[in-house]
């Protein structure tokens, strides 16, 4: 039991290691997603403070996924 869960675990990160030009990709979408939070709920406003934290969580998921 403790080998097939080593195995499985060793298998997922080798399949979920980045390579450079995904990690640039990835960077680069969330820096276009904090920018497109940041239009959609300035900064500035104090009651969309928690709705833009969703907003970059969501987002950045987004472009972790893809």
């Amino acid at each position: 039991m403790k080998g097939t869960i080593f195995a499985l675990v060793a298998g997922l990160a080798l399949v979920g290691r980045p390579t450079p030009a995904r990690a640039t990709n990835v960077i680069r979408c969330m820096i276009e997603a904090v920018a497109d939070c940041d239009a959609r709920f300035p900064p500035g406003d104090y009651h969309n403070a928690a709705i833009r934290g969703w907003c970059y969580m969501i987002n950045t998921g987004i472009c972790a996924a893809s």
